[in-house]
């Protein structure tokens, strides 16, 4: 049965005595607790702020008494034991709404025991109820999976553009080219209400993922449809890790561990990175528990279903991969150091596309060792041993492979396709491998050996590839949930690809990058473009926001005339004038990132070009590159005295120790600052002189910062700007 999406009105609450709040006040408990800003979706019609319907939980306006929960979970439709519930608030639990005591017991069982019809229950006692328990559960999460109805409309509408890729999860690869990907008719293959709920749980994670596939133009084809597909991909992703894979009680199968693993796919999908890295770390430690880590391969698991096709070695490797995919992009350590995917053993029988995979998760492994590490003179020494071991792996694939694959949108080989993009995914993320591993080394000034030459180039040539790929892709896939982490990888090339060329700008005639400026610069527009479009359509904050920050560097125009640039962390608002604006005699843009401080790419003064190590005279333009976290970032104890720089790099008297190189003037300057995604809501009003560009104040200007595990809608660049920055800035203080 399809539960409506329907929020209980507040004229419920009957004669409830309203509260005084103060003039102005709108928010919601449970946003408040959470100090978030409680918004509504105009196109649902529903009581509840978006926060609360992704959480499940109660909405209760302020004027009301917070313990008004009880009264919340009353209403709603009502399920066919008599419970009360909807498919928006946290409903009780089976399990929560039983008189009885109920203690787990061992559920090492087969699983065609798990579950008897309930004329077969023998009368249990307060110690036996642990199958009721789970039946009930069970009956509650299937009375709220969608209507057949709805199921084979979706399957219908999306039959000639999507297939289903939650098997790579668990299969190799070599098994899904032979027998191939599963198709959405699959999906109306729904669990019976006298399953477990770990593999109910599992049907709504992959219905949801699917949906996350769905392009654009077919939610509003879809006719029919109790509720919009984004609504019912929300609210099955919201209930089965609610209820189940984050409810320790389930955990001990193998379908549980994919269910945990689906949880951190479809996170990443829709650009939560940290709550994706959080899933990722309970499915580690869940595997490790499970003993995939042992080199001997003695695992101790059982499964519900005797259908479950499951490799555990597999598995294991895609938890791993994910983990350290996130751990780069968020400047967080490696959960785990296990290399033993990489063993000869391992990748002897695996395809080509596999292997590359084994040894990417090394990689990873390796260069997060060494950004983990206090930068020494060993680090430029164990970077080209990583880089000639990257090398080492993209020979093992025939060159033609390396070709970025075309995809054609009329094409009915669902199956090429799937696998076209995934080549084109891996592509992106051995190139931008590349890029993560020399990005300390990029902007280094010059030396008399020219030995931080190499690391420029190539990360020029990798953004390059990563940005080609990016614009074939998303020329051909435009939408936003599908191959998220591309977005941010592209907007990390864009941005060490300016960047790259601000440096270059100041050999003059011997600049070697000058002929390919403008192309690249083409390029990056081409992104900028794309990203625009997938917001457009999709109403996506990260697309939007990505699109706003390449036009911001975008505006530092290297062709026109010559004048001072500085790029620097400038710290938080005490470093700021009051009124919360940088002069146009300083500024060109100005980045606020959460959790970081202020990186500024601004004109300054002739007179301080003789202060940095480079030989440029005074009259050239310098980008200056240095670091300042003022001493009330909420993260800090000192001057960077946590992060990835050393404190040598600061002097005494808390001025940064600049890095100088010359790059050009741009007519003017802008500010970039939208950490959090409600300030693109508000209207926006320029404080510069280019009338195309509109960017709000940034809430640290207030100084707010976004939770750390807010989602993308509250926070779309998720720290992966903070990365960045921090690794161009590492090392900045000594010649290593």
């Amino acid at each position: 049965m399809s539960v409506p999406h329907v929020a209980p009105s507040h004229d419920a609450y009957g004669q409830a005595k309203r509260r005084k709040v103060r003039k102005g006040t709108h928010s919601c408990w449970e946003c408040k607790r959470r100090k978030m800003k409680c918004r509504f979706d105009p196109r649902i019609a529903s009581t509840s702020c978006n926060g609360c319907r992704r959480r499940g939980s109660p909405c209760i306006s302020q004027e009301f008494p917070e313990d008004l929960e009880d009264v919340l979970m009353s209403i709603g439709t009502t399920s066919s034991d008599g419970t009360s519930f909807d498919g928006r608030t946290r409903p009780a639990t089976p399990c929560e709404r039983t008189d009885r005591i109920l203690t787990p017991v061992s559920t090492i069982m087969e699983p065609s025991q798990y579950y008897k019809s309930p004329e077969q229950y023998p009368r249990t006692t307060r110690n036996d109820t642990s199958q009721f328990k789970y039946e009930r559960l069970s009956r509650f999460l299937h009375e709220l999976l969608p209507s057949r109805a709805d199921t084979e409309s979706i399957c219908k509408a999306s039959r000639h553009s999507s297939i289903l890729s939650h098997e790579l999860l668990t299969t190799p690869y070599t098994t899904l080219y032979q027998n191939g990907l599963q198709t959405p008719e699959s999906l109306l293959m729904t669990p019976q209400p006298n399953m477990h709920p770990v593999l109910i749980a599992r049907h709504m994670l992959q219905l949801a993922l699917f949906l996350q596939h769905l392009p654009p133009d077919l939610h509003k084809e879809i006719e029919g449809l109790s509720e919009p597909p984004r609504v019912i991909m929300e609210r099955l992703a919201d209930l089965a890790i609610y209820h189940v894979t984050t409810n320790e009680s389930l955990i001990g199968s193998i379908e549980s561990l994919e269910c945990i693993m689906l949880e951190s796919l479809y996170q990443v999908n829709i650009g939560n990175l940290r709550r994706s890295w959080v899933a990722g770390r309970r499915a580690m430690s869940l595997a490790q528990l499970m003993g995939f880590h042992r080199p001997d391969n003695q695992t101790l698991y059982k499964a519900l279903d005797p259908q479950t096709k499951y490799d555990s070695r597999i598995m294991w490797l895609r938890i791993m991969t994910l983990d350290r995919q996130l751990c780069l992009l968020l400047g967080l350590p490696e959960g785990c150091t296990d290399h033993s995917m990489a063993s000869e053993t391992h990748i002897a029988n695996d395809c080509p596309m596999g292997r590359l995979e084994q040894l990417h998760c090394v990689a990873m492994s390796r260069i997060l060792e060494r950004n983990a590490s206090k930068p020494s003179g060993q680090d430029l020494a164990a970077t080209r041993a990583i880089d000639l071991d990257l090398q080492k792996a993209a020979s093992s694939l025939p060159s033609k492979w390396w070709l970025a694959p075309k995809l054609d949108n009329a094409s009915n080989d669902l199956q090429a396709v799937f696998w076209d993009t995934r080549r084109l995914v891996l592509q992106i993320c051995h190139y931008n491998l590349l890029n993560q591993l020399h990005l300390p080394y990029m902007l280094r000034p010059s030396s008399a050996e020219n030995k931080y030459e190499y690391s420029r180039i190539t990360c020029v040539n990798a953004s390059r590839e990563v940005l080609s790929r990016y614009n074939s892709l998303r020329s051909f896939n435009r939408i936003a949930y599908s191959c998220r982490t591309v977005d941010f990888l592209a907007l990390m090339a864009a941005m060490a690809l300016l960047l790259a060329h601000m440096d270059s700008h100041s050999d003059g005639a011997e600049n070697l990058l000058a002929n390919q400026y403008l192309s690249d610069r083409g390029t990056i527009e081409q992104v900028q473009e794309h990203m625009s479009e997938i917001n457009r359509l999709n109403s996506d904050e990260l697309s939007a926001q990505s699109a706003d920050l390449l036009k911001s560097l975008l505006a530092i125009d290297l062709e026109k005339g010559h004048g001072r640039v500085s790029v620097r962390e400038a710290g938080s608002e005490g470093m700021l004038p009051h009124d919360g604006m940088v002069s146009e005699e300083e500024s060109v843009v100005r980045v606020h990132i959460p959790y970081f401080g202020v990186i500024r790419i601004a004109r300054e003064k002739q007179q301080a070009a003789t202060t940095g190590p480079s030989s440029s005279s005074n009259s050239e333009a310098q980008l200056r590159l240095s670091s300042l976290r003022h001493p009330t970032d909420p993260l800090s104890t000192g001057p960077l005295s946590s992060g990835p720089l050393s404190t040598s790099s600061i002097s005494t008297n808390n001025t940064p120790n600049p890095l100088f190189f010359p790059v050009a003037y741009t007519a003017a300057p802008h500010e970039f600052s939208a950490p959090f995604a409600h300030q693109q809501q508000q209207p926006c009003q320029t404080t510069f002189s280019d009338p195309g560009l509109s960017l709000t104040p940034s809430p640290l200007m207030q100084g707010g910062h976004p939770g750390l595990a807010a989602g993308g809608e509250d926070w779309a660049f998720q720290g992966v700007d903070m990365a960045f920055f921090e690794s161009i800035m590492r090392n900045v203080g000594g010649d290593v």
